[in-house]
């Protein structure tokens, strides 16, 4: 199998903390490539261009992050991720939505930021700004729930690369207010497959 990414994608980095989790790095190779380049090849392997993107043995391909996770957590037991299984666990799937919003508002920001300074939109960028300090503090207050605190889930992983791209983004200073995210992050920063995820060097 092939898992496609770029160095910078904090999506591509959630699928590959769960390769790393599952013990399943020798049977995934990874693939480092750019986006958002005309005629690149690709597009002809993955039409929308999208990462991560994880291509099987048998040709077929998978793009978008929950249902990557779901294939290699069902690759092997014991099942981590597989939280799809209990529909109507109300509690969990409310928190993975709502993570998965702050990544997706703070993935907006830090595309704003790259583009040149007379094509930022600073009515985007106040935005998520506003958008990620108030999630910030929501999370704040639920490191101790279950969700939380107890085994890793899609919904942390969300979390924890939401929180991650401030090293992307230095205005995303959300560490001064909500300490107990802070204690919560950088103990999950210390995890062996978390580690190992860390992309080598932008490409």
């Amino acid at each position: 199998m092939k898992l496609y990414g770029t160095t910078t994608s904090p999506y591509a980095r959630i699928a590959r903390v769960v390769v790393f989790e599952k013990h399943l790095q020798n049977n995934i190779e990874f693939i480092w490539i750019k986006t958002r380049i005309p005629n690149d090849p690709f597009l002809s392997i993955n039409p929308s261009g999208r990462v991560p993107f994880l291509l099987l043995s048998d040709g077929l391909g998978l793009e978008d992050t929950p249902a990557i996770v779901d294939y290699l957590d069902a690759l092997q037991k014991p099942y981590l991720f597989l939280h799809g299984m209990d529909r109507n666990n109300w509690e969990y799937r409310r928190l993975e939505s709502t993570a998965k919003a702050m990544l997706d508002g703070l993935a907006v920001w830090v595309r704003e930021v790259r583009r040149p300074n007379d094509e930022q939109s600073p009515t985007i960028i106040d935005h998520e700004l506003r958008r990620a300090e108030r999630l910030s503090s929501f999370f704040n207050d639920l490191t101790s729930n279950p969700v939380f605190s107890e085994e890793m889930n899609l919904a942390q992983l969300y979390l924890f690369a939401a929180l991650d791209l401030e090293r992307r983004i230095p205005e995303f200073q959300w560490r001064t207010r909500n300490i107990e995210l802070s204690k919560w992050f950088d103990q999950f920063n210390l995890r062996k497959s978390v580690k190992a995820s860390l992309a080598p060097q932008p490409v």
